[in-house]
């Protein structure tokens, strides 16, 4: 009895710092905790939220980027920027080390000790990464996947954007393309969204060298099958899937040697209740499938900060 007492109470204490004071959760306490029940909890609480959030209600929030809002979820993703934006000018990444955040969906950026990057970014406010990018990748043409502000001030700031749909020096339809920007090597390949939309999305794989080593990340964005994918490096340091799109997330992570995974594209808000917004529990399953075949993966929530130097270090400060 007094062992559960323990544990309920400590249930209770964390709990109650996760709750402001008029009882609205602030889920930046994700980046706090790495406690694997403490972040269930809260991905449980995040989750009905999420549930309760009309697509209306997030469009109307995206499509007015000075738009304020009382909802926990709406203001998490503004966090998330606000967090990147007030980290990226003074990360300086020592040799042998990258830094990666994730934003929202499939949107991560990268910073190494010579270059610093987005990939599929997709936020309200996006546009004000552009002065700290030296290029942007896009995967592919769906708006989840892109911030047209940003593509434009990457643009008009002379900056490559590489997709295969928008107009710019990084514009390409050709499977197979390279390029090389401040020595970071991108491979771009091509993979069919479902099928109908054939030839749709570019998987990419980037080669960041660091001073006494690579990191290798590799993206699939919206791609629907293992098959398509084609990695040039032994190993992938970081893979970042969508698991629910008829990819088998843990035989992609297979077939190009990932050592770690980020199951993403989960809470894609653009996408209505139970109809491709994914849930965390979605994601929990497929950790669990990564679990059970030995192989490693990992849930990260938007604005949450990791460092690389040779592994990949979760929740970092």
């Amino acid at each position: 009895m007094k062992k559960l007492s323990f544990i309920s109470g400590t249930l209770l204490a964390f709990c109650s710092t996760i709750f402001a004071k008029d009882n609205t959760p602030d889920f930046r306490e994700f980046w706090n905790i790495q406690d694997k029940k403490s972040r269930i909890t809260l991905q449980d609480v995040m989750q009905n939220w999420v549930d309760k959030t009309l697509t209306a209600e997030y469009m109307a929030f995206f499509d007015v980027p000075e738009k304020k809002t009382e909802n926990p979820v709406l203001q998490f993703n503004d966090h998330a920027l606000e967090r990147i934006l007030q980290q990226l000018p003074n990360e300086k990444p020592e040799p042998g080390t990258v830094t990666i955040w994730y934003l929202y969906n499939m949107g991560f950026v990268i910073k190494t000790p010579t270059a610093c990057f987005g990939v599929d970014i997709n936020h309200r406010k996006g546009e004000k990464l552009a002065p700290y990018l030296d290029f942007l990748v896009v995967t592919h043409n769906h708006n989840d996947h892109y911030t047209l502000s940003l593509m434009r001030e990457m643009t008009a700031s002379g900056k490559m954007v590489i997709s295969n749909f928008y107009p710019n020096p990084g514009y390409t339809k050709a499977p197979s393309m390279t390029h090389e920007i401040n020595g970071v090597t991108i491979h771009c390949g091509e993979s069919d969204h479902n099928n109908r939309l054939r030839k749709f999305t570019m998987p990419m794989e980037i080669i960041c060298p660091t001073g006494n080593r690579n990191f290798v990340f590799f993206t699939s964005g919206d791609t629907c099958h293992h098959s398509f994918l084609q990695n040039k490096s032994e190993t992938i340091d970081l893979y970042a899937v969508h698991p629910r799109n008829g990819m088998s997330a843990i035989e992609a992570a297979k077939k190009i040697n990932a050592k770690l995974t980020f199951i993403v594209h989960l809470h894609e808000m653009t996408h209505e209740y139970n109809k491709w917004r994914w849930k965390f529990q979605d994601g929990r399953n497929e950790l669990a499938i990564f679990d059970e075949q030995k192989k490693n993966a990992y849930l990260p929530v938007w604005g949450e900060k990791f460092i690389w130097d040779g592994i990949l270090h979760v929740n970092q400060k």
